[in-house]
């Protein structure tokens, strides 16, 4: 059953834990018009090619969908629109194909969350305390900073682009106080 945030608030309509695959039709005629956020977590959407319907959509939440980049193709059509998108928790693994996908689908895309994916090394699946964790955060944000222009925000914080990622500075992500270790061969 849809809720509303604030009674008063038609524009945003929350349906968190509805087991939904995709959205009734019934549900897509009666709120397409004028919602501008629309949260769908905790469901198993398997398809989102309706999302279409919804041209005032701003904000979308789809954290915890076990989605993948194969849900994200089943959307045709552009949502210029959108320009807040949270994919918490969700089972994308491919970030080249991923932030693809988002770039075309997201044109004007302004914060975008992926915080517990595979492809998120912000250490919700990793082992504690990994010595990677830094670099790898750094060479992700990067991409995607790169690859999405008009972000101004990442997962917990603001997008700041300072290199090119295909060329990372790695001595600058090494702990301080670690010393690299040398190693001979017999």
């Amino acid at each position: 059953m849809p809720n509303k945030r604030d009674n008063n608030d038609d524009s945003q309509l929350v349906l968190v834990q509805q087991n939904l695959r995709s959205l009734p039709e019934d549900i897509i005629k009666k709120y397409a018009d004028y919602v501008e956020l629309l949260d769908l977590s905790c469901n198993c959407l398997k398809d989102i090619s309706w999302l279409a319907e919804f041209e005032q959509l701003q904000h979308l939440v789809l954290d915890n969908n076990r989605m993948d980049e194969a849900q994200l193709r089943t959307l045709k059509q552009p949502l210029p629109q959108l320009e807040v998108l949270m994919l918490n928790k969700n089972e994308f693994s491919d970030l080249p194909t991923t932030i693809q996908l988002i770039r075309r689908l997201f044109p004007n895309l302004q914060y975008l969350s992926l915080h517990g994916n595979p492809i998120c090394p912000d250490g919700l699946e990793l082992q504690p305390f990994s010595s990677y964790l830094q670099y790898d955060y750094a060479y992700y944000s990067n991409y995607i900073a790169h690859s999405l222009n008009k972000l101004k925000f990442l997962d917990h914080g603001i997008v700041q682009r300072t290199y090119r990622y295909e060329s990372f500075p790695i001595k600058q992500y090494i702990p301080a106080g670690r010393q690299t270790m040398k190693t001979s061969s017999f």
